[in-house]
């Protein structure tokens, strides 16, 4: 417990009536620092009383680097209080709030960085209610952030001729269907949806007769954030073109799949990877290899190495339109 700004000049008002006291006489105590001193033990008593706050923060939906999420936080106690959340290098956010408790305040928490980050200290200041005295606890209270790598367009048919797809091998139309969050926006069928009042989507019989590919990444120290972007828009790549992929990186590897859980799995796995390298027989089986170092993101297929940015049309991200979580 410590004084406020006001309370230590309230402190320096009572050190002063004192000193005129011992020279005038003690009826400038008790006209002055009799009352102030009064107010100072007060609240004193009510910041005591009110005891230790709790915290509970919502959980943030995952994301990709440039974007935001509300973060909510439900403070109980008593007083007023200075609620400050306490932020990890790579989010940044304008969380510190003046509240009476218990209150809900929220914010908008930005992601600056890939990675996985932990909230956990949230302080809480917590006054009187003239403002004289102050009580600062840290209140601990794990939260999870997962931001994603960096997911970049690629050209369609750049990138199925890099693989070495036939694209006329995705034209044979089977059925429409209803869409299901993870589908691509591309194979809505606009027309039909229009007519039933809900979004249908074209499905194809073989779309890429059952194929799929194995993806390895490996970097230099200090450029995993390129190399997870770069294995996040190959494999994102792949499966919005009907590939199911398999994914070994620094921090581990994952099974091959499809789909939107797949996808999730492996971005998640890519946040958390950091910088090194792969076993060498991954690396040499694999249909893809993504490597990034000082010089820049190399995607190789074969013999053939090209930079990632001749296989990407633009630096936005496909999937941030589909509202991924």
């Amino acid at each position: 417990m410590r004084p406020t700004r006001r309370g230590a000049a309230t402190l320096a008002v009572v050190g002063l009536a004192v000193t005129m006291a011992w020279l005038s006489g003690p009826r400038s105590l008790n006209a002055v620092a009799a009352p102030l001193s009064i107010a100072l033990a007060v609240g004193a008593l009510q910041v005591t009383r009110a005891g230790a706050p709790t915290v509970e923060r919502s959980q943030p939906r995952r994301g990709f680097p440039g974007e935001s999420r509300t973060v909510s936080l439900t403070v109980e106690g008593r007083g007023v209080a200075t609620i400050t959340e306490g932020l990890a290098d790579g989010l940044s956010a304008a969380a510190e709030f003046e509240r009476t408790l218990p209150a809900t305040v929220s914010y908008d928490l930005r992601y600056d960085a890939r990675g996985v980050y932990e909230l956990s200290r949230t302080t809480v200041a917590v006054r009187d209610v003239l403002g004289l005295v102050e009580q600062r606890h840290e209140v601990t209270e794990r939260t999870e952030v997962v931001v994603y790598p960096a997911v970049y367009s690629l050209g369609g048919a750049t990138f199925e001729r890099t693989l070495g797809l036939d694209s006329g091998q995705r034209s044979e139309f089977d059925r429409l269907r209803e869409y299901v969050p993870g589908d691509s926006l591309r194979d809505v069928h606009w027309k039909s949806s229009a007519k039933h009042d809900d979004l249908l989507v074209t499905e194809f019989s073989d779309p890429v007769g059952g194929e799929g590919i194995s993806i390895a990444a490996r970097s230099t120290e200090g450029h995993a954030d390129e190399m997870a972007a770069g294995a996040a828009t190959v494999l994102v790549g792949a499966l919005r073109a009907g590939l199911t992929t398999a994914m070994t990186v620094p921090a581990g590897s994952i099974e091959a799949g499809g789909g939107q859980r797949h996808r999730q799995r492996a971005l998640e796995l890519l946040a958390r990877t950091s910088s090194g390298d792969v076993d060498e027989t991954a690396w040499n089986r694999a249909d893809v290899r993504v490597r990034a170092d000082a010089t820049g993101v190399t995607v190789s297929l074969g013999d053939a190495v090209h930079e990632l940015t001749e296989l990407t049309t633009t630096r936005d991200n496909p999937l941030v339109a589909e509202g991924v979580s």
